[in-house]
């Protein structure tokens, strides 16, 4: 595994851009529930993304 530095508008903006992830991910889901159709893809990427932003928590 490797260490990463990130400034802190690095930061910002790979959390702006998972936050947003989740936003459309969320909306397909709820898309998705609406025509009856199987969401679980998107409910394991929308786990997936959600690890990913909370591990930013750990960033330095």
């Amino acid at each position: 595994m490797k260490t990463l530095k990130l400034t802190e508008n690095e930061l910002v903006t790979i959390k702006t851009a998972l936050f947003s992830h989740m936003q459309l991910i969320c909306k397909d889901i709820e898309q998705a529930k609406r025509e009856c159709k199987n969401t679980s893809f998107q409910e394991q990427i929308l786990k997936e993304v959600q690890q990913a932003f909370k591990a930013l928590e750990f960033v330095e």
